[in-house]
């Protein structure tokens, strides 16, 4: 890419070691969402995610608005694309979180944090990106890529609007829904009689003068049942789970994507005057650090069920049945 202006790309925005941090802590979070059925595992390194992704979108936001900018517009179109896996991972595995168990206040609590720091860097991005970075007279050279490059400050700004409008849009109408969800669970569980004004079958007894009618004797059979409730995960069955086998294979082309995509705006953005080789130093070392937890999880999920089918475990309930 030929250049007629000067600007550098920040190691620690678009470094190869922060790359590979992305690329890994996603597709492990990813595999491990659908594979284990661990909420503690699948919590783990999803909350090293979140925090990736608002210390990223934080960072961005200071070093790209101070008076003396530390990052370019270049630097800003890839944090863009990492962030932007980066959150759709969230929320997939935050999805799945949900379904395995119901309380997941923190998480979702954390989760609209991170969503509210990527969001507005993101606002702050495209409003700004005429005078955005360090070097503002080259952002009409940079690009954003899908397959093919275009023009990061007319059609990718068009494009980054329409995308920021849909998803705010439909983010803010799902947490809307989770909020008033949890309201209603909250008034539900407050409406519900206490257990000393529950009337036993002997309280509404006819009566009658002069008749004795005994109480009628209620089996503990009849007061309490049992219930089996169904789990995702048990013992291995069939050798291989084709419905398992086509997430996972959804995920990874998803995942394709992105790094495709994401590896072609380093290509395009990279200045001429740049080395050739990766630059390793300690700011490229340590997000490595962030991918043991989701490596460890996903080791250790796919090692205790393969690729295998997993019987539903039927589990036994205690449930109170009031008769009246």
């Amino acid at each position: 890419m030929s250049t007629s202006c000067s600007y550098t790309l920040n190691p620690d925005i678009s470094g190869v070691g922060v790359r590979i941090s992305y690329y890994l802590q996603t597709l492990f979070l990813g595999w491990l969402s659908v594979r284990s059925g661990s909420l503690d595992e699948i919590a783990g390194a999803l909350y090293t995610l979140i925090a990736t992704n608002t210390a990223m979108a934080v960072t961005g936001l200071i070093l790209g608005l101070k008076p003396s900018p530390e990052i370019s517009f270049q630097d800003a179109v890839t944090m863009l694309y990492l962030l932007s896996m980066g959150w759709i991972t969230v929320l997939a595995s935050l999805a799945a979180c949900n379904r395995l168990s119901e309380d997941t206040k923190i998480l979702q609590l954390v989760s609209v944090v991170q969503s509210g720091a990527i969001g507005a860097f993101a606002f702050a991005v495209l409003r700004n990106a005429a005078t955005f970075g360090q070097s503002p007279d080259c952002n009409g050279e940079a690009r954003a890529v899908i397959f093919r490059p275009m023009s990061a400050l007319h059609s990718g700004r068009i494009l980054g609007w329409i995308v920021i409008a849909s998803v705010t849009t439909a983010y803010t109408i799902m947490t809307g829904r989770d909020i008033l969800a949890q309201f209603k669970r909250i008034k539900n569980k407050g409406n519900e009689p206490s257990g000393d004004s529950t009337h036993t079958p002997s309280d509404w007894q006819d009566r009658s003068p002069g008749i004795l009618k005994p109480d009628p004797t209620v089996l503990a059979s009849d007061t309490t049942s049992v219930r089996s409730h169904h789990t995702d995960h048990g013992t291995p069955t069939l050798p291989m789970d084709g419905r398992l086998l086509a997430v996972l294979l959804f995920i990874t082309i998803f995942w394709i994507f992105f790094v495709l995509n994401t590896e072609l705006v380093i290509r395009w953005n990279q200045p001429t005057s740049a080395n050739s080789g990766p630059t390793w130093e300690f700011g490229q070392i340590l997000p490595l650090l962030l991918t043991l937890l989701p490596f460890i999880s996903t080791g250790n999920a796919f090692r205790e069920f393969g690729m295998r089918r997993t019987r539903r475990v039927l589990r036994q309930r205690m449930v109170t049945v009031i008769c009246d």
